[in-house]
C-alpha cells in the first residue's frame, strides 16, 4: 500500500492505524527501559553495529561419515576409485575444508561442537574425530587457530555403553576427556559446566557448555520393576551382535539428563549476567521436543522443562544450541512480552554447519540473533538465506527521531531502495552517515518492523520493505 500516513483519526484503516501505532511505540519509552536500559539513548551512534560470530556444528559421527556416500551418481562398479574421489567430494569433507575457510577469513569468533563425535560408543573413533578436527581445522597446539575459543560436549553416541557399566556415571566420561586432553582441546563439558567469555569491543557474550548425557547407558535409570531383564537382555544380545549394537544407539533405553546443579547453576548465571552480555548455552540435546514424531523411548532430555523454565524465568535473552536431532529447527520460546529463548538446532556435520551472530547495539545490549545456514547441496557447501531473531523482547524503546521519520518513510513508501534511504536521511541530518542507518535498519529489523532483502551482501545492496 502506498500514501500518506493520515494524521487524524478518521477513516485510517486496520493496515495504517497498526503502522502507526507501531511507529508510535518506538517512540515511547517505558519507567524500567529508561533506568534498567538506560544505555540505549546512545544506541544511534556512528560506528557500525558490533557482532560475535559463532559457527555451531553438529553431529560428526566419526567414522560412519567419513565412509558415506560422495556426491556422486555412481553405477559403475569398475571405475577408478582413485579417479572418482578426484570427481567429487565426500559431504563431511567439504563441510570440514568450508569451516576451514571460513575460520580463515578472520572474522570467527567462536567454534562450538555440539557432540556425538562417533558412533555407537566407539571410544577409537572418538579419540580419531578429535584428532581429525583438531588437524583439519588448525586447532591443535602450534595450529593457525589454537587460540580461537573452541568447546565441545558429549553426546550419547560418545558413550560406551560396557564403560558406564564398569566405570560408574561419571567415571564413563574420562576415556573421552583424555582423548581431548591429547589433543589440545581442554573445553569439553563433562562433571560440571565449562563457561568461557567472548568479546568484539562492546560486545559479550558468556559461553557455557552442558553435559546433558548423564543418564546415557545408566542401567540405574530403568524402572526397578523391570531394571535387571531389561538390563540383562540388552547385554546378552548387543556383546554379540553388532546391528543389534546400532539399533540400542539409535533407540537408546537409557536417560539423557542435565544434573541438577547444572540447572541451578546455569540459571543463576544467566539471572547475573550483565545486560550488556548475551548468555550462550551449549549442549547435545534438544531443549524442545523434537518436531518430527519420534517413536522411540527415553531418547528426550527427561528435565529440559526444569531447565527451560529457569532460563525463561531469568527474563533475559538467551540462546540454547545443540544437535542430536540431525534437523535444524529454529524455535523462539518466551512468556508474554518477556526476553527470548531462542534454540537454534545444528544438522549433521555432514549435511552442513551453521554461522549464529549476535548483533549488539553501540550500548552493548543484545540487539538480534542471525542464523546463516551453510549446507552441502549437489557436491558443494551453499550459503542459504539468513534468518534474524530479534532479541530485545519488548524492553528497548528509542527516542530517536531519524528512527522514526526514516521508519514513517518506509512506511509511506512501501519499499525503498538504499540510494532512497541515504537521500532522505539527508533531508533530516545532511551529517548522517551510512553507518548510522544502517544500524537504524538494524533497529527496524530486529523490531520486526521492516524486512530487508539482500542483507547478506553490503548495505548498498539493501532492498528495506515495510511490514504489518
Amino acid at each position: 500500500m502506498r500514501g500518506q500516513i493520515p494524521t487524524g483519526h478518521a477513516n485510517i484503516s486496520p493496515r495504517v492505524g497498526c503502522q502507526t501505532a507501531r511507529l508510535a511505540a518506538l517512540l515511547r519509552i517505558t519507567s524500567e527501559s529508561a533506568s534498567t536500559w538506560a544505555p540505549l539513548k546512545d544506541v544511534l551512534a556512528t560506528k557500525m553495529l558490533l557482532k560475535l560470530r559463532i559457527i555451531q556444528v553438529g553431529d560428526v559421527h566419526y567414522p560412519s561419515a567419513s565412509t558415506a556416500s560422495r556426491a556422486i551418481d555412481d553405477k559403475d562398479s569398475k571405475f577408478p576409485s582413485s579417479l572418482k574421489s578426484r570427481l567429487s567430494s565426500l559431504p563431511l569433507k567439504a563441510v570440514v575444508q568450508r569451516i576451514h575457510s571460513e575460520l580463515s577469513s578472520g572474522t570467527i569468533d567462536a567454534l562450538l561442537f555440539m557432540g556425538d563425535l562417533t558412533d555407537h560408543g566407539n571410544l577409537l573413533g572418538f579419540a580419531k574425530c578429535a584428532e581429525y578436527l583438531t588437524d583439519a581445522l588448525e586447532l591443535g597446539k602450534g595450529g593457525k587457530f589454537q587460540d580461537l575459543p573452541t568447546g565441545f560436549v558429549p553426546g550419547n553416541h560418545d558413550v560406551d555403553r560396557s564403560l558406564a557399566l564398569s566405570q560408574g556415571i561419571v567415571g564413563k566420561f574420562k576415556t573421552l576427556s583424555d582423548a581431548m586432553t591429547a589433543v589440545g582441546a581442554s573445553r569439553f563439558a563433562t562433571d560440571k559446566p565449562i563457561s568461557f567469555d567472548i568479546s568484539n569491543s562492546t560486545a559479550n557474550a558468556t559461553i557455557h557448555l552442558l553435559n546433558s548425557c548423564w543418564g546415557c547407558g545408566e542401567p540405574e535409570h530403568i524402572p526397578t520393576e523391570f531394571r535387571d531383564a531389561i538390563k540383562n537382555a540388552i547385554e546378552s544380545v548387543i556383546s554379540v551382535n553388532l546391528a543389534a549394537k546400532k539399533i540400542y544407539y539409535d533407540r537408546q533405553l537409557d536417560t539423557p539428563a542435565f544434573d541438577a546443579e547444572t540447572i541451578s547453576s546455569v540459571a543463576t548465571a544467566v539471572h547475573e549476567c550483565s545486560p550488556t552480555s548475551l548468555p550462550i548455552l551449549v549442549a547435545h540435546h534438544n531443549l524442545l521436543p523434537q518436531r518430527t514424531t519420534r517413536l522411540a523411548p527415553y531418547t528426550e532430555l527427561v528435565n529440559s522443562g526444569s531447565l527451560r523454565g529457569a532460563l525463561v524465568g531469568c527474563d533475559r535473552p538467551c540462546v540454547y544450541l545443540h544437535g542430536h536431532i540431525h534437523e535444524d529447527p529454529i524455535e523462539v520460546v518466551h512468556t508474554g512480552q518477556g526476553a527470548p529463548l531462542v534454540v537454534i538446532s545444528a544438522p549433521a556435520a555432514a549435511d552442513g554447519f551453521n554461522i549464529v551472530e549476535i548483533v549488539f547495539m553501540q550500548s552493548g545490549l543484545p540487539l538480534a540473533c542471525e542464523i546463516i545456514p551453510f549446507r552441502f547441496l549437489s557436491g558443494t557447501v551453499k550459503r542459504l538465506e539468513t534468518r534474524s531473531i530479534p532479541l530485545i523482547g519488548s524492553r528497548r524503546r528509542s527516542t530517536n527521531r531519524s528512527l522514526a521519520r526514516i521508519y514513517a518513510h518506509i512506511l509511506n513508501h512501501g519499499e525503498c531502495f538504499w540510494g532512497d534511504l541515504i537521500q532522505f536521511a539527508k533531508t533530516i541530518d545532511s551529517s548522517v552517515s551510512n553507518d548510522e542507518v544502517v544500524e537504524i535498519i538494524e533497529l527496524l529489523s530486529a523490531d520486526g518492523s521492516v524486512l530487508v532483502d539482500n542483507k547478506d551482501l553490503a548495505a548498498r545492496n539493501w532492498i528495506v520493505r515495510a511490514t504489518v
